[in-house]
């Protein structure tokens, strides 16, 4: 196969022209902020031994590796060619304490030895990986999921949705986060199988694809813990109404179930600021922190009335009459508030 050499942060590594070993320039913002929250992530660790799923062209795992003082670092791939490549890629970039595996993720994780980090991110769903993801779990360990089928995750029909996630979306003006949390929830149960609790550290959604982050914790009380966090979010079609208790209208339509809490530990998004290469990211990692304490939803002002007023004059109102009100990374028009839709509507 015929290479070439791209770079990508601090990263030069040799990519295929045939597009026989994947790499995706589009993901580049994706890793950098995964690197930054695992950087913030490490300390909860006593080692830090990284597992790179579905490596590639070793990209992710090289960046973890250069931007973080890692332990050891594993590349995994089925593509006999990607690990070549991957191989070839990390002694470029002088990685140190490198493992290189040829195998099939999931028949990996339940022969190997525990990791302390475990990146899944495979093409389509991750849902068929994340019990065995788990199992690769130290005691205490960090998952880090990617997932790029929200097109099934906000999809019209939720048969798919529920094949995979066993969860129904809602295809509405809030899809992109049910999707991110009908993940977060479908890991949490996962976990809570093997008597795992988990603890979201980082989670954003972006153009195709939805990343989480969670801190996983083999206890049985820390699992029962981390259901409390599951429920519903309910919605009316008629009113627009939404809300995590169910709604008295005819034809209520339900998404879940879904993590209902937070999805972002402030301390990491603020160790991450104190890093963030540049202002576009400093920028939605504030934003990140705004949207804590927040109900599991946000509202399309262009959905909710029009004409729409402008965002930060409708926050100010908001604010002044004592709702919570913020901008969401969802949507450029979207609102998170605290105010129901009828409320909402008398102030636009």
């Amino acid at each position: 196969m015929k290479l070439k050499e791209i770079r990508e942060a601090g990263a030069k590594i040799l990519v295929p022209d045939d597009e026989s070993v994947f790499y995706n320039p589009r993901m580049a913002f994706n890793r950098t902020l995964s690197s930054l929250a695992l950087g913030a992530a490490l300390p909860h660790l006593k080692s830090r031994h990284v597992l790179d799923g579905f490596c590639a062209t070793g990209i992710r795992g090289i960046r973890y590796a250069l931007e973080n003082p890692l332990d050891a670092i594993t590349f995994l791939d089925a593509n006999p060619r990607a690990l070549e490549l991957a191989r070839k890629n990390a002694e470029q970039n002088h990685v140190q304490n490198a493992e290189f595996a040829c195998d099939e993720f999931n028949h990996f994780c339940t022969q190997t030895k525990p990791f302390d980090v475990v990146e899944v991110d495979p093409f389509g769903t991750p849902a068929p990986f994340i019990q065995n993801a788990l199992r690769a779990c130290h005691k205490k360990a960090i998952l880090s999921v990617t997932a790029t089928d929200l097109a099934t995750l906000c999809g019209r029909k939720n048969q798919p949705a529920q094949r995979r996630y066993d969860a129904a979306p809602l295809y509405v003006d809030f899809a992109h986060e049910l999707a991110l949390r009908i993940i977060l929830g479908f890991v949490a149960r996962q976990a809570a199988m093997q008597d795992a609790g988990i603890t979201p550290l980082f989670s954003f959604y972006q153009d195709h694809f939805a990343k989480i982050m969670v801190l996983v914790e083999k206890s049985a009380q820390k699992a029962d813990e981390s259901l409390t966090h599951i429920g519903h979010v309910h919605f009316d079609p008629e009113t627009l109404a939404r809300d995590t208790k169910p709604l008295k209208c005819k034809n209520v339509q339900v998404a879940g179930p879904l993590w209902v809490s937070d999805v972002n530990d402030v301390r990491i998004l603020n160790a991450m600021k104190q890093n963030a290469p540049d202002e576009k990211t400093k920028h939605l990692l504030e934003v990140l922190e705004n949207e804590q304490g927040r109900p599991p939803y946000f509202y399309d002002v262009h959905h909710v009335g029009k004409p729409a007023p402008k965002m930060d004059a409708l926050i100010e109102k908001l604010r002044k009459k004592k709702f919570k009100a913020t901008r969401t990374h969802y949507a450029p028009t979207g609102l998170k508030t605290d105010a129901n839709i009828h409320q909402l509507r008398r102030i636009m």
